[in-house]
C-alpha cells in the first residue's frame, strides 16, 4: 500500500519550510524594491503551500484502501480464434490468392 508519508517525509518538509523561512528573511534585505516585493511573494507563497501540503497529509487516514486490484484470474481472457493460419509466403491468409511482395495487404480480399 502507498502512504503519503512514504513518498514525502514530513519532517523534511518541516527542513524546507525553514529553509523558505530563512530565505525569507534573507529577501528582506535586498535593495531594490520590486526585487524584494516579488520575493517576497514568492518565498510566502511556497511556504504556504508547504504548511497546505503538510496538513493535507495530516488529515490522510491510514486506513484508506489501495487503489491497485489485485485479480486472480487474468483480466483478459485469452481468445485464440483471432490466430490467423500461417500459410506460405506470398498468398493471402484468408482467400489464397498471391499478394504482392511491395503490399502488405492482399489486393482481392484486403486482409492483412
Amino acid at each position: 500500500m502507498l502512504c503519503p508519508t512514504t513518498v514525502v517525509d514530513t519532517s523534511e518538509l518541516e527542513r524546507f519550510q525553514r529553509w523558505l523561512q530563512s530565505e525569507l528573511a534573507n529577501a528582506s534585505l535586498l535593495d531594490d524594491k520590486d526585487d524584494k516585493g516579488r520575493r517576497t511573494l514568492q518565498i510566502e507563497l511556497a511556504i504556504s503551500e508547504v504548511m497546505r501540503y503538510r496538513e493535507i497529509l495530516s488529515s490522510l487516514d491510514q486506513s484508506h484502501a489501495s487503489p491497485f486490484v489485485e485479480r486472480e484470474e487474468s483480466v483478459r481472457v485469452q481468445n485464440n480464434s483471432e490466430v490467423k493460419p500461417v500459410t506460405k509466403s506470398g498468398e493471402c491468409h484468408s482467400c489464397g490468392a498471391e499478394k504482392l511482395s511491395d503490399l502488405q495487404f492482399c489486393p482481392v480480399c484486403g486482409e492483412f
